[in-house]
């Protein structure tokens, strides 16, 4: 290790030009398939006691060109050579010559030598792989026992959750294969519950529904457990009726293991979501009277009832039931959630001041509750509309001082300074300046006044600053102690110079075990997975770090690079066609994938929205038509090139509509052009800060929010 150690430092510092200059070339021949030449490049460089990192990147290049040749010989003496006589990453020489092996074929050999990496290197990061390479084996020769026998070892020790999803998947597919119907469909469940692969969630989603419904159609018995799974699918994609008949058959089984209440309860919401009020308030009724228990179930029921007789017009039973909730139950979430319910009713009856006085009481028995939050927010947006600034200050304050990690404390910080500033200029002043302190990224710090503007760091200037912060200071200020750790890091490293990636994430991801969270481990990971084009994932753990040192108040301590892993431009060659053929702006089309999609080209929403700008199979079917598509097919919306290309017909359209104002162009895109219409018949889109607020729906109103903040993170990143 000490060896290892010295000849990577001396190494880093290019003290042996000559055989860099040597693996250099031959990994730009691998890199344009001249395996052959790729070869002759790498055998001028000899073993060397100093070059080792050098030197077993050279054999493992060497291997894969041997490999991509197809001369299987010659790939297994490379990684029998290097088992043999290089200790280091033994546990990888054995894995490739294993994975050789089969190529040949001879089995025999290939387990022998996974067999080696698992007696000798238990701790490696390569045993679940192993694993699942032993398990393939046994599946080809017809061993489904052990097959599943080795699949359950690797998921025992598997840490990464996509591979965790892989094996499951197959798994589910194999005994799906084999008529094993009921445990095919538990395996399934057992990776969506557990979300293992967020990139793919509804496809799982659906190929469960699929297999549930040929396995009713052959009228094989369903167990409880997965009879309630499946209602639950049916029930978040809205498709309450379908879902009530299935609590409704789990309910005439009477299983012994479930509680029953909960059944009966999930029972009452399909009901109420149908917009069947009375059902589930009977439903509601039934449960309150044959069930005792338990009480989470029992408080949830009590508020769903009141909710149904709200919705169907019974104000002063609802309010009956709420209060009820609040004297029996004033610890429970709901106890909260009832008071906001309170107000809503009176602000219905056209008592606000009765309904102001609710969400005090709320504010001062639940101090530091989100709905506290809620109702902060609430009383500051009702003063601000109604001119009583004073009021107004007084709410936002109270979300600013008890609540400055909340996605509101910038928002209220903003409101706070503009209400104030023609109160006490400075102190308006100073508001805002916290503001572009403490949230330098909020959408709101590009409203502050001008004049502030220049006189504080601004995101722009912070951008730029951090353009001569090296990836060197992050290394030095976060390296791992941990010994096990750094080994990690040099075998990702050398692994990911040979495009080894998957295998050196797994290094990385084996590090974290040591040392969770560390940043630089993080950086790595992010750059891997980049550099892999696994988009969703990279900007993700991006996101990780983005906000480690955006809430520890070191923003200014972040290098450019995590701002371009946290706002990248992929896939930016498709978007330019696309934006060049209709005149848009591509760092609106940029941000508005991050904000929809987060990159993720598979990503499908429980509303049917798919892609990475989330087209609804209505939107995509006009959208066909205007384009004169011949044969458009729903899932042709998952294909990169088609959902960019609409998703910019789609803006271009609004752009046209909204006369390029990107607020409404953004709204429309979100909640759709006709409501938009009717909020800017509602609300003076010329005051464009009062205009987002007061969009009745908070899922817009953040999505505008989000959208813009990254359209101009983006146009700062890239424009120069």
């Amino acid at each position: 290790m000490r060896i290892f150690q010295l000849s990577y430092l001396l190494e880093k510092d290019n003290e042996f030009p000559q055989q860099n200059a040597y693996f250099n070339n031959s990994l730009a021949y691998y890199s344009n398939g001249h395996y052959a030449m790729a070869i002759g490049e790498l055998e001028k460089i000899q073993y060397n006691n100093l070059i080792i990192p050098l030197y077993l990147r050279s054999q493992l290049l060497k291997g894969r060109c041997y490999e991509n040749l197809q001369r299987w010989e010659s790939a297994a003496y490379i990684y029998k050579s290097l088992y043999e006589n290089i200790p280091l990453m033994q546990d990888y020489s054995a894995y490739y010559l294993g994975k050789v092996y089969l190529n040949m074929p001879d089995k025999k050999s290939a387990i022998e030598s996974f067999q080696k990496i698992l007696e000798e290197h238990p701790d490696s990061a390569l045993i679940p792989r192993v694993r699942y390479q032993v398990a393939l084996i046994y599946l080809e020769e017809g061993h489904l026992e052990y097959f599943l026998e080795e699949c359950s070892l690797a998921l025992d020790v598997a840490i990464e959750e996509q591979f965790k999803a892989r094996i499951l998947i197959r798994i589910s597919d194999v005994l799906w294969e084999n008529g094993q119907f009921i445990n095919s469909l538990m395996h399934l469940k057992d990776l969506i519950e557990n979300n293992y692969d967020r990139e793919r969630v509804a496809s799982h989603e659906n190929l469960f529904v699929k297999r549930y419904l040929i396995v009713r159609e052959d009228n094989i018995e369903m167990t409880p457990d997965l009879l309630l799974f499946c209602a639950g699918i049916y029930f978040n994609y809205r498709q309450y009726e379908v879902a009530e008949s299935i609590y409704d058959e789990v309910i005439a089984l009477q299983p012994a293991q479930l509680e029953m209440a909960g059944v009966f309860y999930n029972k009452a919401r399909a009901a109420h979501y149908q917009g069947d009020y009375e059902r589930a308030i009977g439903q509601c009724i039934y449960i309150l009277e044959n069930y005792a228990g338990p009480e989470d179930i029992i408080i949830r029921t009590i508020y769903l009832y009141a909710g149904a007789l709200l919705s169907s017009g019974n104000r002063a039973m609802a309010v009956e039931k709420y209060r009820e909730i609040i004297e029996k139950f004033p610890e429970s979430y709901f106890a909260q959630s009832s008071y906001l319910r309170l107000s809503e009713i009176e602000f219905l009856r056209n008592q606000e001041i009765e309904g102001l006085e609710i969400l005090d009481q709320l504010i001062v028995a639940y101090p530091k509750s989100s709905q506290a939050r809620e109702a902060s927010w609430k009383l500051a947006r009702y003063y601000t509309n109604q001119d009583e600034a004073e009021n107004a200050l007084k709410y936002y304050r109270i979300i600013y001082d008890n609540f400055p990690e909340s996605s509101q404390a910038d928002d209220a910080l903003y409101w706070f300074g503009k209400l104030q500033f023609s109160l006490n200029k400075e102190e308006g002043l100073q508001a805002h300046r916290i503001l572009m302190d403490r949230y330098p990224d909020s959408f709101y710090t590009f409203y502050v006044p001008e004049e502030l503007r220049r006189e504080v760091k601004d995101i722009a200037e912070i951008i730029e600053n951090s353009k001569s912060i090296s990836i060197e200071n992050i290394k030095n200020n976060y390296k791992p102690a941990n010994n096990l750790a750094r080994l990690a890091i040099y075998k990702a490293e050398l692994l990911s110079t040979i495009d080894l990636y998957q295998e050196s994430a797994s290094e990385i991801i084996k590090a974290l075990d040591y040392e969770s969270g560390n940043i630089f481990l993080i950086y790595l990971l992010t750059e891997l997975y980049y550099k892999n084009q696994e988009y969703y994932r990279s900007i993700g753990w991006a996101q990780t770090l983005f906000n480690y040192f955006l809430n520890n108040n070191k923003i200014k301590e972040m290098p450019f690079l995590f701002w371009r892993y946290a706002f990248p431009d992929n896939y930016i060659s498709t978007i330019s066609t696309w934006t060049s053929h209709y005149n848009l702006d591509p760092y609106l089309v940029l941000a508005t994938i991050r904000e929809e999609s987060h990159f993720n080209n598979y990503s499908e929403s429980r509303a049917g929205a798919r892609g990475l700008m989330q087209i609804i199979l209505s939107t995509g079917e006009w959208i066909s038509q205007k384009l004169d598509y011949q044969q458009f097919d729903y899932d042709l919306l998952f294909e990169l090139d088609v959902n960019i290309h609409f998703g910019c017909w789609y803006l271009k359209y609004l752009q046209e509509k909204y006369n390029n104002n990107y607020y409404l162009i953004i709204s429309g895109y979100n909640a759709g052009p006709g409501i938009t219409d009717r909020w800017i018949e509602r609300f003076d889109v010329n005051k464009i800060d009062f205009f987002v607020e007061n969009i009745p729906y908070q899922e817009t109103t953040e999505h505008i929010k989000k959208v813009m903040r990254s359209y101009r993170i983006y146009k700062i990143i890239y424009d120069n």
